[in-house]
Formats: structure tokens, sequence, C-alpha cells
């Protein structure tokens, strides 16, 4: 009886693994958070900051500047590279950070590549009665190169 009932699972292990399977699933990319937003250079400016990519995992700064509408604001930061999108990403909130400062993020060469980098944000403003205006700031583009010699 034993033997018999090994042999049937056997034999529908088989035959399910011949059962023609569908094909590889294809992965929808995430929607870009900046795609459909107006651009508003009135309200800051990020800078990212070229210099050289290194082996390894390093720290790598940028500086942002806004002037957001009135209310409570969210400055959301992405950083994209050669042949990558968003790469990094850092958030800094109103009543918490400063309108203006330095920032960093954190990449490995391993990930990347050695080229032209851009720096992209996202401002939301709540004006406090659930009204929600969101826009982008202009995006900078910077190099990280190889290190010489």
């Amino acid at each position: 009886m034993v033997v018999r009932t090994a042999l049937a699972a056997a034999a529908a292990a088989v035959a399910l693994s011949l059962v023609p399977a569908p094909g590889p699933v294809q992965a929808t990319p995430a929607p870009d958070p900046l795609a459909a937003l107006a651009l508003h250079p009135e309200w800051g400016s990020v800078t990212g900051k070229g210099g050289v990519l290194r082996r390894g995992c390093h720290i790598y700064t940028f500086s942002y500047a806004i002037t957001p509408p009135e209310g409570i604001w969210a400055l959301e930061i992405f950083i994209s590279g050669p042949r990558l999108k968003h790469l990094a990403a850092g958030a800094f909130l109103g009543g918490y950070d400063p309108e203006s400062g330095p920032g960093h993020y954190k990449l490995c060469l391993a990930t990347t590549h050695y080229g032209t980098f851009q720096i992209e944000a996202k401002v939301s403003v709540d004006d406090g009665a659930g009204h929600i205006t969101e826009g982008r700031l202009p995006t900078d583009t910077y190099r990280l190169r190889r290190p010489r010699g």
C-alpha cells in the first residue's frame, strides 16, 4: 500500500511537470513619482556634487534650498545614474528639517557605473485644510567619474 501511494505521488509529480507552464511574468515598472508633476523653479533647487565614484560603498552629498508655499512641506529627493533610475532617495520634512542645507546618499560602485547622474526633487505642501499641492524642482545633472591614475 505504501509503495503504491509513493508510486502514485511520483507519477502525479511527473505528470504535473510535463504540463506547459505560462511564460515568465513580466514585471511592471513602478510609476515615476515625478512624471505628472508641474515644474516649479520658484520653489527652490537641488544640486548634486560631482566628483569621483570610488570603489566600494561611499557617502556622496548634495544641497537643497526650498521656498515652498505656505503649509507643512515635504521634500523627496531621487538620485538616478547611468542606465538606472532612482538609485537612491531621501526626504526632508518641514518642522523637522531646515528649508536649505546639505543632504547625503550612499552609492556602491558594484551597483552603478561612472558617468552622468541626476538629482530630482518632489515638493508636497499640505495647507492644513486637507489640500495638498505637489510639484517638482528643476533637475540637476552632475558627473561621478573614475579615479585618476
